[in-house]
């Protein structure tokens, strides 16, 4: 049996992600996804900022793999606490469906992204704050947070 490369282990890990927080998120009404519980957001809210991040992983993969370098350097971390909270607040407005629908529809542009990518393009040191492999912890991380937050409320 042949292993499987780098390629295929990023395409596996953000489609194992993803069901990791469809799972999360099951069975979830509109009004508790949007209720901010968890340290002042709402589950839609974490939706919301995996959504905006894999839109930004989207647009880092296609630019790596047409041959230029990373746009998004590493920033402090209260600068991306900042970042954070502006870009979700901006979505905010959205229905919880739709901020589901809209983190499907970034991740598999990921997917597809790495898939038409070079080899050279999938090297973890040609990013900087946005990087392949951090997707698929930061969609577990919130997956795990929403979960939790699930269990001890009893939801």
């Amino acid at each position: 049996m042949r292993e499987a490369g780098p390629r295929q282990e990023l395409v596996a890990g953000f489609g194992e992600a993803g069901a990791e927080v469809h799972r999360a998120v099951e069975g979830l009404p509109e009004e508790e996804m949007s209720r901010p519980a968890i340290d002042g957001w709402s589950v839609k809210d974490h939706l919301i900022h995996m959504t905006v991040w894999h839109e930004f992983r989207f647009q880092e993969i296609s630019r790596i793999a047409r041959g230029g370098q990373s746009a998004y350097l590493v920033l402090p971390p209260e600068q991306i606490d900042d970042l954070n909270e502006r870009l979700v607040a901006w979505r905010r407005h959205l229905p919880a469906s739709q901020a589901l629908a809209d983190l499907d529809f970034a991740r598999s542009l990921v997917i597809e992204a790495i898939n038409g990518a070079p080899d050279d393009a999938l090297r973890d040191e040609r990013y900087g704050e946005v990087g392949l492999h951090g997707g698929i912890e930061h969609d577990l991380e919130h997956a795990d947070t929403i979960r939790k937050w699930r269990e001890k409320t009893g939801l």
